[in-house]
């Protein structure tokens, strides 16, 4: 067992390297967990609460079984740094006798002052998030590189009111590749929603736990692939470019899936932003409207590296020039 436990922090030492932890509250009696998944017969268990103090471990396939019968295991840290938390793990010798047959497990944690913090707390290693789950959704939104730019003008002229409307589109960079999208707007869907809500809500945070992100991994992957678009719901791009939706309204969302002829799928996140600037000067009335459509968070990750929105310019200008009135024409 003691050389079971020296191979594992050698392996915890490169386990999430990129993550900002902070301090979080110790409330014994919590079964609140997450549970990722390093390799086939390997993984860390995180309690929320009691992640930050060490503790002993044990697990057994009876969840009646006697404290004094439990072989209880110490915890081993997360990653070799002054900020890394506590966890209770699987290796292979404790998968072998433990989690090998069709039984369920149950796990026992308690202080080092021998408190029970959790009693035949069910575990099941099916609900793990995998590690290559947190890599795909820390790579979401930079996966196909993309940039913003504008239309070109279009005027029109109706009863005398000269009309000029500039709008945004998003450009696939690699002009070499193919591409098809999928255009989701958030209002009145409700997976949608909660997704950019959670997006919306880490933006707002400058920094979150190891614990937290993987909980964030783990929604965000789950919504990611229900709002996946079906096979038949693709829409080839045209001249490598998405055109800003017609009519866009203030505080209208959008989710864009982009999938290239590789296979390769990503996602952008987009809210669009009205702004109204009114000014008369002399004979000339000008209205001038503003639609940006801020896009990605294509300067950060989506976990572990604090997400930051980038505006994206979808800008409408209208520009009104009107007559003098009769009163002026007549003088």
């Amino acid at each position: 067992m003691k050389n079971s436990k020296i191979k594992l922090v050698a392996l915890l030492s490169l386990v999430l390297m990129l993550l900002s932890i902070f301090t979080m509250p110790v409330q014994a009696g919590t079964n609140e967990k997450i549970i990722l998944k390093k390799a086939n017969d390997e993984f860390l268990i995180y309690y929320k609460e009691i992640c930050n103090e060490e503790f002993e471990f044990a697990f057994s396939l009876d969840p009646k079984e006697e404290e004094d019968n439990l072989i209880f295991t110490k915890s081993a840290k997360d990653q070799l740094t002054d900020t890394a938390l506590n966890v209770a793990y699987v290796d292979e010798y404790l998968f072998t006798n433990y989690f090998n047959s069709d039984k369920p497990t149950y796990i026992w944690v308690r202080n080092n002052e021998g408190k029970m913090l959790v009693s035949a707390d069910l575990l099941n290693l099916d609900e793990a998030i995998l590690e290559e789950t947190v890599e795909l959704v820390n790579s979401t939104t930079k996966r196909i590189k993309t940039h913003i730019e504008t239309t070109e003008p279009k005027t029109e002229i109706v009863d005398g009111v000269e009309t000029t409307v500039t709008t945004g589109k998003l450009v696939l960079d690699n002009k070499e590749n193919k591409y098809s999208y999928e255009l989701i707007k958030v209002a009145n869907n409700a997976e949608a929603e909660e997704l950019f809500n959670l997006v919306e809500k880490l933006q707002k945070n400058e920094e979150l736990g190891t614990y937290e992100n993987l909980t964030f991994a783990s929604k965000f992957y789950d919504l990611y692939n229900k709002l996946m678009p079906k096979t038949a719901d693709w829409t080839k791009v045209d001249d490598s470019e998405i055109l800003q939706p017609e009519n866009t309204l203030e505080g209208e969302k959008y989710i864009v899936y982009l999938k290239d002829e590789q296979g390769v799928v990503d996602v952008q996140f987009l809210t669009s932003v009205y702004k109204v600037e009114e000014g008369v000067k002399e004979e000339t009335e000008t209205i001038t409207e503003t639609v940006k459509l801020p896009v990605t968070f294509d300067s950060g990750s989506i976990l572990f590296i604090i997400l930051a929105v980038i505006v994206l310019a979808l800008v409408i200008v209208t520009i009104v020039r009107v007559k003098a009135n009769k009163k002026d024409e007549k003088k």
